[in-house]
């Protein structure tokens, strides 16, 4: 009995293993800071040079190439290549775009472009006529998202809910982007108004 329970875990180990390996695995060209430090004999600041060459690189090339950070050994990189991986640098660079793309796709929404419009015409009024037009901005910021909110709501199909969450989703983080805006614009104009107030009463 007991050589059959030996048998069945030496199986379980045999066919779990390499699920441990993999989920234990860093990616030299998506990994934290945190989780490079995790490897053997990288430390916080070798962790930090690894990520600044990574940016000023664009991706590594190979697992080989972290030797040509400083203070990495290959001695370093023999140590803990059982670990890494290696995202292709093709993958990260499509990832940019597609990020990239994904901002443009809100920045130039029609209702976005819109309410930011807008509220940019409501500012220069509030800073050219000395009016307090702050609440209209924001209200116009959060009218926005309210109608981005109904647009994405007339796609929603009842029947079929998996399928239009995504597009309930993408429809939110593009209605949101008029609040953020008409917020921000009206805090820059707040603090502006202050500055100005509190240099006038100096003179």
């Amino acid at each position: 009995m007991s050589n059959k329970g030996g048998k069945v875990k030496l199986l379980f180990f045999i066919a779990f293993f390499p699920l441990a390996v993999l989920s234990a695995s860093i990616d030299i060209n998506t990994a934290s800071k945190e989780e490079l430090v995790a490897l053997s004999g990288i430390g916080t600041a070798k962790a930090l040079k690894i990520v600044r060459y990574r940016k000023e690189h664009q991706c590594f090339k190979s697992i080989d190439e972290l030797i040509n950070v400083d203070g990495v050994s290959q001695k370093i990189v023999e140590k803990n290549k059982d670990l890494l991986t290696l995202t292709p640098c093709q993958a990260i660079t499509e990832q940019k775009k597609m990020d990239i793309h994904s901002f443009k796709d809100v920045l130039f929404d029609p209702v976005n472009l819109f309410f930011v419009v807008t509220i940019f015409i409501l500012a220069v009024l509030e800073y050219l006529l000395k009016k307090d037009l702050k609440a209209q901005i924001i209200s116009m910021g959060v009218l926005g998202t309210f109608v981005g909110i109904f647009i994405g709501l007339q796609g929603f199909d009842p029947s079929d809910i998996m399928g239009s969450v995504k597009d309930i989703l993408v429809g939110l983080k593009t209605a949101f982007f008029t609040s953020i805006v008409g917020m921000g614009v009206a805090t820059i104009l707040s603090i502006e108004q202050k500055l100005r107030g509190s240099s006038e009463i100096k003179q």
